[in-house]
């Protein structure tokens, strides 16, 4: 979904502190929510209770709160048993992972979700399993909404709530139940439509240095055709709102990941529908020859950049 129809992304870069580019938004301080459109609903709340879509038919909602955090301090406890090798303590593992305009809104982050939330790509309307396949997945707090028809009522704009106006109860506890937070959109560059690019955002600036220097280790970057960015103040896709979702974590802050269109599609061999995405997450195709370096790569990068986000590690 082309979100910068209504929220414009003006491109002036310049160099930032992490050497990335810093994109400014000329038409606005991002202090403030972008304003809702005239079809679209100002809360979750105000679309649940609407007769106009149905929840099962057109959207649903699916979330795991309440993960167990255990915590072994082996470098405070001398009595604990710390694995061989390791001499520093363990992760603090309270990272929610969210995707407020999943399905068809803003295609691939539902299946990004599940996949960094260490679940399997369930279909909708059921549950997902935890990802016994990959070595180390951690199961973590999740929230999705998700948009269910290939061919959606028109205008499909109402199902598309503002994250600054997310009241949804469940996105509400899973953010405030961890200490960290990152959430998955998408959006299409007014200035570059084809570009595959990542605009990150939000209002932890460690995490956001975390999966910046993560993103290029695991070459997301010029490698790969794709820019990092870091967004900048005055964008208005910089996600550091207070009100925003991503940040009403327990620390009051959080990371906002904007991915291109042209970058989401890369991902996946088949893009287009919801079961194709769900099969083809990272496998090659026609259409998408490198699907498996972007999908594993933009994986990888966030789950090791939460990991150190963890850890209390910082990349200045």
């Amino acid at each position: 979904m082309n979100l910068t129809s209504r929220r414009t992304l003006l491109a002036s870069v310049a160099a930032a502190a992490s050497a990335l580019p810093l994109v400014n938004d000329l038409a606005g301080n991002g202090s403030t929510a972008a304003a809702a459109g005239p079809a679209e609903f100002a809360s979750n709340a105000a679309l649940y209770s609407s007769d106009a879509y149905e929840e099962g038919v057109n959207w649903m909602r699916r979330f795991r709160c309440g993960a167990p955090v255990t915590l072994n301090d082996y470098a405070k406890d001398p009595a604990a048993a710390a694995p061989l090798g390791v001499l520093t303590s363990a992760p603090v593992r309270s990272t929610a992972i969210i995707a407020p305009h999943g399905g068809g809104l803003e295609a691939g982050t539902t299946e990004l979700c599940l996949t960094l939330a260490g679940y399997d790509r369930a279909e909708p309307g059921t549950e997902p399993e935890p990802d016994t396949d990959t070595p180390g997945a951690v199961q973590r707090d999740y929230w999705m909404f998700e948009t269910l028809t290939a061919s959606l009522p028109s205008p499909v704009e109402p199902l598309h709530v503002t994250s600054t106006n997310c009241d949804d109860p469940a996105a509400l506890a899973v953010c405030g139940n961890n200490l960290y937070a990152i959430s998955l959109h998408g959006y299409r560059p007014d200035d570059e439509p084809l570009a595959k690019r990542i605009l990150i955002g939000g209002r932890d600036q460690r995490l956001i240095r975390n999966l910046a220097r993560a993103f290029a280790r695991h070459g997301l970057t010029s490698s790969l055709g794709v820019e990092v960015v870091v967004a900048g103040a005055s964008s208005e896709l910089n996600g550091d709102d207070p009100a925003n979702i991503v940040n009403r974590t327990r620390t009051g802050a959080g990371a906002q990941l904007e991915t291109s269109t042209e970058l989401r599609r890369a991902m996946f061999g088949t893009f287009g529908s919801g079961s194709g995405r769900r099969k083809t997450a990272g496998v090659a195709s026609a259409t998408a020859p490198d699907a498996p370096a972007y999908w594993h790569g933009f994986v990888d990068a966030v789950r090791e950049a939460v990991d150190r986000h963890e850890r209390g590690l910082d990349s200045l």
